[in-house]
C-alpha cells in the first residue's frame, strides 16, 4: 500500500511540471485567445480534481498517513497544513503577486507611463478585490473550523486510548512519573503498539481492543480530516480562478502557485541532501 502513496505523488509531481509547461507556453503565445487560457485552466483544475480523487481513496485506507508522509521532503513536511497547503495560501499568494507587481514598476505607475487598470494582476478591480477578501475569509473560516477538530482529535487520543495501555504494561507509577513521559513511554512500545511503521505513521495495537478501536476511530477521523482540507482546497482554488480572476490573471496565479510547489519540492531535496537525509 505505501507504494501506491508514493506513486500517487510522483505522479501529481511530473503532472505540476507539465501542467506548468502548458501554462507559460500559453501564456507566452502572443495574442493567445481567452478561450485558449480557460482550456489550460481547465485542464490544470481537472488534473488537480484528479489528484484529488486518489488521495481521498488512500487517505480512507490511511489517513494518518498524510499527516507525516515520508514522500515528502522534511521542509515540506515542516510546511503542511491537514496533509497539503493551506487553502488559504492561494489567495496569499495572489495577495504577494500583485504587491510585487506594484513593487516593481512603482516608478512607471508614479509616472504615468502605465497603467494599472489593464496590466496583470494590477487590473484587479474594485469589485475582484472584494470577492478576494471574501473568499479568503471564508477560506479562514473553514480552516479554523478544521484545525479545531484536529485538536480535539489529539485531546482524544492522548486520554482514552492510551490509558488502557499504559496500565496493561505497567510501564510506570502514576505518583512518580508525569502525564507527559507515560504518553512517550506508550508510544515507545513495541509491544503494545505493534506495527508502528516510523515512515507511514500508521499503527496497530495488540491486547487491548477498546483501545485499538479508539485509535482505529482516531484514524478515521483524520482521513475525514484531510478529504475535508483537499475539499476546501479545491473548492478555494476553484473559485479564486473561474469565479473572481479573468484568464489572463487565473493563469499567472496558477503559473506562481505550481512554480512555489515545484520550488519548494526542490529546496526541500537539497537540504535533505545537505543534512544527510537522501
Amino acid at each position: 500500500m505505501y507504494r501506491r502513496f508514493v506513486s500517487c505523488y510522483e505522479s501529481w509531481l511530473e503532472g505540476q511540471k507539465s501542467d506548468l509547461a502548458d501554462l507559460l507556453r500559453t501564456s507566452g503565445t502572443p495574442g493567445a485567445s481567452q478561450m485558449q487560457l480557460r482550456l489550460i485552466i481547465d485542464q490544470c483544475l481537472r488534473n488537480y480534481a484528479s489528484y484529488m480523487e486518489q488521495r481521498r481513496s488512500l487517505a480512507r485506507e490511511d489517513g494518518p498517513a498524510y499527516f507525516c508522509p515520508s514522500w515528502c521532503t522534511s521542509f515540506e513536511n515542516s510546511v503542511l497544513w491537514m496533509g497539503g497547503c493551506r487553502p488559504s495560501l492561494t489567495i496569499q499568494l495572489l495577495y504577494s503577486l500583485t504587491g510585487y507587481e506594484m513593487e516593481a514598476h512603482l516608478n512607471e505607475y508614479l509616472q504615468g507611463l502605465r497603467n494599472s487598470t489593464n496590466v496583470g494582476l494590477m487590473a484587479l478591480s474594485a469589485r475582484q478585490l472584494q470577492q478576494v477578501n471574501d473568499l479568503h475569509q471564508r477560506t479562514l473560516r473553514a480552516e479554523d473550523r478544521l484545525t479545531s477538530r484536529q485538536a480535539t482529535l489529539h485531546e482524544g487520543v492522548a486520554d482514552k486510548p492510551l490509558l488502557p495501555i499504559v496500565k496493561e504494561r505497567q510501564w510506570t507509577d502514576a505518583a512518580s512519573t508525569s502525564s507527559a513521559s507515560v504518553a512517550v513511554a506508550a508510544f515507545s512500545s513495541a509491544s503494545s503498539l505493534q506495527n508502528f511503521d516510523d515512515g507511514h505513521c500508521g499503527f496497530a495495537v495488540g491486547g487491548n481492543g477498546d483501545a485499538a478501536a479508539a485509535l482505529q476511530t482516531y484514524a478515521d477521523g483524520l482521513s475525514k480530516l484531510v478529504e475535508e482540507a483537499d475539499a476546501l482546497r479545491m473548492s478555494t482554488a476553484r473559485a479564486l480562478v473561474t469565479e473572481i480572476l479573468n484568464p489572463s490573471q487565473a493563469v499567472e496565479v496558477l503559473i506562481a502557485a505550481k512554480q512555489l510547489h515545484l520550488s519548494v519540492h526542490t529546496w526541500g531535496l537539497e537540504r535533505d541532501r545537505q543534512h544527510g537525509r537522501e
